[in-house]
């Protein structure tokens, strides 16, 4: 069954490259959502029913959906501009200059890509969006270095060319759940002085984990 699926989805994939690429994205992008709101759900005491954030998810399939094609055309140049020799000591040359350049490149980019384009699907401004990046930026970079590298070191080495996004996608169904739930945490952490122009949108009761020190008395200060 698992390999007629895949059959199936390589022979849409080969005429509708991109396009397959960014359903299939989306979708998973919208799963790994959806796993970190029921993680937040069953972290919160007291939280009462499961009530499914689907604004939320949306955002996630969004996000998912249009960087698809970026991470495809992304993952050619890799192929193109840096030859991977089959075997031996250059092999393992030609990958570690693949992983650095995507995880020294194309990470941080990325990352902080996607903290903006939430922030303003989330109908906020330029302000949260530089103090949400201020807050979390660096931890999630952090915790992309401890993932990513042996993940793209897989895909760079041994995964064809034309599953090296849904290969990133399924993995990034557990990496989605983290920074999906670091982003809620953003949300929920900024509080900007009342002149500020634009004023942000509260955040949801799905959003109100906060990890940080810094995160709590924030939400203090406006109770």
């Amino acid at each position: 069954m698992i390999r007629g699926a895949l059959l199936a989805w390589t022979a849409i994939a080969e005429k509708q490259p991109l396009l397959t690429l960014a359903v299939t994205n989306g979708a998973l992008g919208g799963v790994g959502d959806l796993l970190a709101q029921v993680i937040e759900h069953r972290n919160t005491k007291g939280a009462g029913r499961f009530e499914w954030n689907a604004t939320r998810t949306l955002r996630f399939v969004t996000w998912g959906a249009l960087c698809a094609p970026v991470f495809h055309k992304w993952y050619s140049f890799i192929n193109t501009r840096i030859p991977l020799p089959s075997k031996g000591r250059l092999f393992a040359l030609g990958l570690a200059k693949r992983v650095a350049t995507d995880q020294l490149v194309f990470a941080p980019v990325g990352i902080a890509g996607f903290f903006v384009a939430m922030n303003f699907m989330e109908g906020r401004n330029w302000e949260s969006a530089r103090l949400r990046l201020r807050e979390y930026y660096l931890p999630t970079m952090a915790a992309n270095y401890a993932v990513w590298p042996v993940v793209q070191a897989m895909n760079f080495g041994w995964v064809p060319m034309l599953y090296r996004v849904p290969f990133c996608s399924v993995v990034s169904i557990f990496w989605n759940a983290f920074i999906s739930w670091a982003n809620a945490q953003s949300a929920s952490a900024i509080d900007l002085p009342e002149e500020t122009p634009h004023a942000l949108i509260k955040p949801r009761h799905s959003e109100a984990i906060l990890p940080t020190t810094k995160a709590r008395e924030s939400v203090a200060d406006r109770v």
